[in-house]
């Protein structure tokens, strides 16, 4: 029995039916394809066969936001940890580079146009850019007050333009690392914006039921003059020469764009604009509000807009003329729907969550066909094709695709297994869908018009039919083979919260609300050629209270009935007399489940706690506060262990021993209330059903749990959060400052932090045993690094840590160890060793700890040996990498010529166009100066 009960793991082995989680996004990723967020899976359906043909899982954390690069075969990956995971498309094989900059979930991803940068916007107000090259961090921006909704790259990824739910518009400089503009024209939060016409139009999604449009004006470099010519009240005027004042300060810092509110556009979607979703001709823009309507927009040209002009001015000078009113072009000019007019929707069955466009675009003479992916909210997704007629404006939207079958439109609030343990019953809203427990594939969904709300199914024996229990008070009967409802019939008054099947199988059993528990029987019947079963009732067991959930001893003995009254009440089956009632919870009992053995009974309630009974005397052996939410369900595990499961609201499972009263394991996949339970008959197996839309295949494996080993854990883990959660102080750094470093305190940058300091200190113990020793071995650690020298073996193991990671490990570095890097940086640089890593080393650290480098005088010589080193062995690289360089050059060029073939033309024809923007940045560079 090992030390003292072999408790086994299990092992979180598959999820399905989520197809897309409430709060979830989707991604198109080409004409057919479309990647969803459900949970922690980002899971890639072809829309044609309606089939999941790929699926991203390397975390246990939700998804929260889904980014697709635009010119390059880059996905990044939002978690609710703070974390962002960046995929290449191409390389599948390849490992993810991971970057952790926000404390809180990451709310949206903007990568920059050539593919090289993107930002993050998090819950916790942060904006932070990251380098995809060098795999770490840039910086990250304070100013937004609450959480960041989204962000764009614009003006040749010189600028970035965010919105928050602050109510705020911010304009930020990536060269200088701060915010040079606010539009504070809004009242309420922005949820999302778009950019159109050069970057000259931005409209903004709010929590009105109006959409706000503003007018851009970049200017690159000058300074932009007050108008002089606001006409103010005499009265007004010396009141108002502090504000001026104000204004022209804060406009120093602005040399680059004026904003100007144009107007609103009314939405006809309820609720608050989710997003806007532009196409990518930049013609038209649709907006998700919380409604199943978006709204759909068309923003027009420059030539458009002038046509239309010259139209409404036509219209308002006719009717000027018939009412005697003078109409001016500025007047007329005011209105906005010159540039961005409503012209359709786009209707959906249910609520909409997150859409997208595909790229491609099909256009016939006078109409533009777009394929939209949508996302809803009762987990489906829907592929709509939108046709939109450009000399009417009038819009068609069909929806061509859907992925309905892949699981449940409302929460699954009932599963159970087959006598075989090869399918799994899910009910849930009208329907059951059968899956297949090896593939976890749904095989079959039965539905029917009379069948709604289902709350219990369970398998008839046989495993041929499926009973189910609904709300009203109906019983269903499903028959697998034909797929068809073959019999219904109104049993109670109330809700049936359970049906069991009798310990002898040639029943079952029917718990309602109505304070009724209802024996039946299944009898054979012939349908003209056919048989089939049917029910019939047997006998009724009136109750004191409303009955919440019902189990039978594996003996057929008692049966156990949970109440509304706060009491189980045990009867005996034969004769359904009272044997004894158990009371002791303070609110409802939810559920209630029997031992193998049918000595032991558990109950869990709405008061959080699990309580365990014995049969002989219904007394109460031990009451275990097992969940920080009301508990849904409890399952004994089969056999003679006395071990079950408990599931509670708190979106956890846990498993306790029910003789030692002691929690062994906890599963905390889920990430919502949890419904129900079921496991195989043999436990290897268990089912959970989630309000998260998902359910869920835990595995017993091998691995024995040994409680104290876990208690060790969680405390382990208490404390690294603890580490995690404290704030590092770098000195002589402003705490205010509105730029900031780009990387988050992990357990990772911990842990490196100590290998480094650990490295150090093996360094130094080396040193003295080698002299004292001359035939002394080696560490082992420096061993396995297999390193030259000591030099050598500290960077190898700074060289370890995640790039991500680096800058906020090496802050955590005590300054007693600096110097040791230090030294160890000027050896391997002069000797060409990761010289450009030991380079962003050693000016990280001599800029964080510089205020105590240049107080101390032990630093000088240091210093000086760097100052030779370093800049000998650079100049070293340089001279070969020139050297190289030519000779690459040289080989081109004969290669060209031999072959008549212009190599790298597209590479080329990159670099041409970011010369150009290099001229656009050094005419900036000029204004400054």
């Amino acid at each position: 029995m090992g030390l003292t009960k072999d408790y086994l793991k299990y092992e979180h082995a598959g999820s399905c039916g989520c197809v897309g989680s409430t709060n979830g996004q989707l991604v198109a990723i080409d004409g057919q394809t479309v990647a969803v967020s459900a949970n922690e899976y980002l899971n890639f359906y072809n829309m044609r066969t309606t089939e999941k043909v790929n699926e991203i899982i390397e975390s246990t954390k939700p998804i929260t936001c889904v980014k697709k690069c635009e010119n390059k075969p880059l996905l990044a990956i939002g978690y609710a940890d703070g974390s962002v995971k960046l995929f290449n498309q191409e390389l599948e094989d390849a490992e993810p580079i991971m970057f952790s900059g926000h404390k809180k979930s990451v709310n949206c991803i903007e990568f920059s146009s050539d593919g090289l940068l993107f930002a993050t916007g998090g819950k916790d107000g942060v904006i932070v850019l990251w380098d995809i090259l060098a795999e770490r961090g840039m910086f990250r921006l304070h100013g937004h007050k609450e959480s960041v909704t989204q962000m764009k790259f614009v003006r040749g990824d010189r600028f970035l333009i965010s919105t928050s739910k602050d109510s705020l518009i911010k304009f930020w400089s990536i060269a200088s690392q701060s915010c040079f503009y606010t539009v504070m024209d809004s009242r309420n939060e922005i949820y999302s914006m778009s950019l159109h016409r050069n970057e000259s139009i931005l409209v903004a999604a709010t929590a009105e039921l109006e959409l706000l449009v503003f007018e851009l004006e970049w200017k690159d470099g000058a300074i932009f003059e007050e108008d002089e010519k606001r006409e103010e009240p005499s009265a007004k005027k010396a009141t108002s020469e502090d504000i001026k004042d104000d204004e022209s300060l804060a406009n120093m810092a602005n040399r680059y764009i004026s904003t100007k509110l144009r107007g609103r556009v009314i939405r006809q979607s309820k609720g608050r604009a989710l997003q806007l979703v532009p196409t990518h001709d930049d013609r038209f823009l649709v907006c998700v509000g919380a409604d199943k309507v978006a709204d759909v927009y068309r923003v027009f040209s420059e030539n458009e807009s002038v046509k239309r002009l010259t139209k409404k001015l036509k219209s308002a000078k006719r009717k000027a003329t018939s009412d005697s009113v003078a109409v001016t072009e500025d007047e007329v000019a005011k209105d906005v729907t010159i540039l961005v007019t409503r012209i359709g929707e786009m209707v959906l069955p249910h609520k909409v969550k997150w859409v997208d466009v595909v790229k491609s675009v099909k256009t016939d003479e006078q109409t533009v066909v777009y394929k939209w992916y949508a996302l809803l909210t009762n987990n489906t997704v829907h592929w709509v094709k939108m046709s939109i007629e450009t000399t009417s404006n009038s819009v068609q939207c069909d929806t061509v695709g859907n992925l309905d079958k892949l699981g449940h439109r409302e929460d699954v609030r009932a599963i159970c297994l087959s006598s075989s343990s090869s399918l799994l019953a899910s009910g849930g809203g009208s329907e059951v869908i059968v899956w297949s427990t090896h593939s976890l594939r749904s095989s079959l969904t039965l539905t029917d018009n009379d069948i709604k709300d289902i709350v219990a199914v369970n398998f008839v024996p046989g495993d041929n039919y499926i009973l189910t229990g609904g709300k009203n008070g109906e019983i269903g009967v499903f028959e697998l083979s034909s797929a068809e409802l073959v019999e219904t019939r109104k049993a109670h008054t109330g809700a049936i919260w359970t049906i069991q099947n009798t310990p002898d199988n040639e029943g079952f059993i029917t718990a309602s609300a109505d304070k009724t528990v209802k024996f039946w029987s299944f009898v054979l019947v012939t349908e003209g050629s056919r048989k089939r079963i049917s029910i019939r009732e047997q006998k009724v067991l009136e109750l004191p209270d409303e009955a919440l959930a019902a189990s039978f001893s594996s003996d057929g003995k008692f049966l156990v009935v949970a109440l509304l009254n706060n009491t189980c009440s045990v009867y005996f089956v034969d004769t359904l007399k009272f044997f004894v009632s158990l009371y002791g919870h303070s609110l409802p009992v939810t559920c209630v489940d029997v031992a193998p053995t049918s000595k032991l009974c558990v109950t869990g309630s709405v008061d959080k706690s699990v309580k365990i009974w014995g049969f002989d005397f219904g007394d109460c052996h031990k009451s275990l506060h097992a969940h920080e939410d009301a508990v849904t369900s409890v399952l004994f595990c089969p056999g003679e262990e006395q071990l079950f499961w408990s599931a509670g609201k708190d979106g956890k499972i846990k498993q306790w021993d029910a003789v030692k009263f002691i929690l062994i394991q906890t599963l905390d996949r889920h990430t919502s209330d949890i419904r129900c339970l079921a496991q195989f008959s043999n436990g290897s197996v268990m089912f959970s059903a989630s309000h998260d839309k998902s359910i869920r295949c835990w595995e017993k494996t091998d691995e024995i749990v040994i409680v104290e080993e876990r208690e060790e854990i969680e405390r382990e883990e208490e404390y690294e959060k603890k580490l995690i959660d404290e704030e590092d102080v770098v000195a002589g750094e402003n705490v205010d400052n509105e730029a900031g470093l780009a990387s988050n305190k992990t357990n990772s940058s911990v842990v490196s932090a100590e290998n480094i300091i650990q490295a150090v200190d093996i360094a130094r113990n080396e040193k003295v045993q080698r002299e004292e020793d001359p035939n002394h071995e080696p560490h082992p650690l420096i061993v396995a690094y297999n390193s030259k020298s000591l030099d050598h073996f500290l960077i190898d193991v700074i060289a370890k840590c995640r790039p991500s990671d680096l800058d906020r490990t090496l802050l955590l570095v005590p300054l007693s160890y600096v110097a040791d890097i230090l030294l160890a940086i000027a050896s391997c640089t002069q000797k060409q060793y990761k010289a450009e890593f030991c380079t962003h080393v050693a000016v990280y650290l001599t800029r964080v700890h510089l205020s105590h480098i240049i107080a101390s005088s032990d630093y000088v010589p240091i210093f000086e040996q760097m100052k030779a080193k370093m800049s000998e062995g650079v100049e070293k690289l340089r001279d070969v990498t020139g050297t190289n360089l030519a000779a690459l050059r040289l080989l081109a060029a004969e290669m060209e010529d031999r072959e008549q073939v212009k190599m790298f033309s597209q590479i080329e024809l990159g670099a041409e166009n970011s010369k150009k923007k290099r001229k656009g940045r050094k005419a900036v560079l000029k204004t400054l100066a």
